[in-house]
C-alpha cells in the first residue's frame, strides 16, 4: 500500500503488513485489531482478513493474528505516547486523531457512581478510515435549494451508505457558496467528531470558511448553545435520535435557523415511523427529504421527496419508499 496518510496511523507488524499489501487506500474503510484474533479490514464494504504478507483472504484462518501487545501498541501509537490528552476521549469510547480518522474502543469498562468513568485493558480497536470526498455533495445541490434559498433538508440511509460524508461535503458547499447561492455561516454540532475530524480541537476536514464547529457536544445541548452563541444562518448536525434532538431543532426552527441533518433509515417510511423526527416531517418542518443509495459511492440518490409536492425523484426501477 502506497498510502502513507494511513500508514501513518499504524506500527510494528500492523505497520509492515500493510506496506506489503495491495489494497488500495482509498478503498479502504476499517481496520479492525483485535486482541487474539485475525487482522481484518473492510475494503469498498467487503470483510478481508491480511495473512502477514499482506495478501487479503475472504476466510478469517488465513488473517495474522494480532497479540494484545499489539493492539495496545498500536493504541499508543495513535495516541502520540500521551494517552492522558484523550482520557475524556476514551470516556466516550473513541479518539480522534490527525486526519479526522476516528478510532473506536473496546475493553473493560470502569464505572464510578453509575457512569462510566473509563474503559481500561483496551483490546480491540477499530480505525475507521475518514476520507473526504470533495465534491460528492454537488449532485444534490438543485434538491437542497429552491431560488436560491436553502431548504431544511434531511438526509437519510442505512449505516455505511455515506450520509456523514455527503453532509461534510454539503456543508462545505454551503459555507463556500456555490452555483447556486452565496456562502452562508454554518454552526456544526460534531458529538462524535465525524464531520470535522477535529483533533485537539482542530478540525481535519475542509467544513468552509464561514463554518464554525462545537466537537465532542451532545447534540441537542450543542444545538441550543450554537444558536445563543454563533448565530449561525445554518445548522448541520449528524444522525439525529431521540425527543431531546427534537427539542432543539424545533428551537433552531423557530429562531428562522436552516437545518442540514441526517438520520438513520431505508427510506422514508422509516422517518416516518419514528416519533421524534417523524413528526418534524409530517408537520411540515423539513422541506426535502433524500434518500441516498446503499452502492455507487456516497451521494448516489435513490430518492428525493418534498413535503408538499412528494416525489420529485426516484431512481429507475426502486421500489415504492414511502413507506
Amino acid at each position: 500500500m502506497k498510502n502513507e496518510k494511513i500508514l501513518s496511523l499504524l506500527s510494528g507488524e500492523i505497520r509492515k503488513i500493510f506496506e506489503k499489501t495491495a489494497l488500495d487506500g482509498n478503498c479502504l474503510q476499517e481496520i479492525r485489531l483485535r486482541s487474539g484474533k485475525p487482522l481484518m479490514v473492510l475494503s469498498m464494504g467487503r470483510e478481508l482478513f491480511l495473512d502477514q504478507v499482506g495478501r487479503a483472504w475472504s476466510a478469517a484462518k488465513q488473517g495474522y493474528v494480532v497479540s494484545k501487545d499489539e493492539v495496545t501498541e498500536a493504541l499508543e501509537h495513535l495516541s502520540r505516547y500521551s494517552m492522558y490528552a484523550y482520557e475524556e476521549d476514551v470516556r466516550r469510547g473513541f479518539l480522534t486523531v490527525q486526519g479526522g480518522h476516528r478510532v473506536g474502543l473496546s475493553g473493560r469498562c470502569v464505572i464510578e457512581k453509575e457512569r462510566i468513568y473509563g474503559i481500561r485493558d483496551i483490546s480491540f480497536l477499530n480505525i475507521r478510515i475518514a476520507h473526504q470526498i470533495r465534491g460528492c455533495a454537488e449532485p444534490i445541490l438543485p434538491y437542497v435549494y429552491r431560488d436560491g434559498q436553502l431548504m431544511n433538508t434531511l438526509i437519510v440511509a442505512p449505516p455505511g451508505c455515506g450520509k456523514t460524508t455527503v453532509l461534510r461535503d454539503l456543508i462545505r458547499l454551503v459555507s463556500d457558496g456555490n452555483a447556486l447561492a452565496d456562502g452562508q455561516s454554518v454552526a456544526v454540532v460534531d458529538e462524535r467528531s465525524e464531520l470535522g475530524g477535529c483533533s485537539q480541537g482542530v478540525p481535519q476536514n475542509d467544513l468552509g470558511v464561514r463554518t464554525d464547529v462545537l466537537d465532542g457536544c451532545p447534540k441537542a445541548e450543542g444545538m441550543l448553545l450554537m444558536i445563543r452563541s454563533m448565530a449561525p444562518s445554518v445548522l448541520a448536525v449528524d444522525e439525529l435520535a431521540g425527543e431531546a434532538d427534537k427539542r432543539a431543532l424545533l428551537t433552531a426552527f423557530g429562531c428562522g435557523v436552516k437545518v442540514l441533518a441526517t438520520a438513520h433509515g431505508a427510506h422514508l417510511g422509516d422517518v416516518r415511523k419514528r416519533e421524534d423526527i417523524g413528526s418534524l416531517w409530517a408537520e411540515g418542518y423539513f422541506s426535502r427529504c433524500l434518500v441516498l443509495e446503499d452502492q455507487g459511492g456516497p451521494g448516489k440518490l435513490l430518492a428525493v421527496f418534498d413535503r408538499e409536492k412528494g416525489c420529485l425523484f426516484r431512481r429507475k426501477n426502486a421500489e415504492c419508499l414511502c413507506g
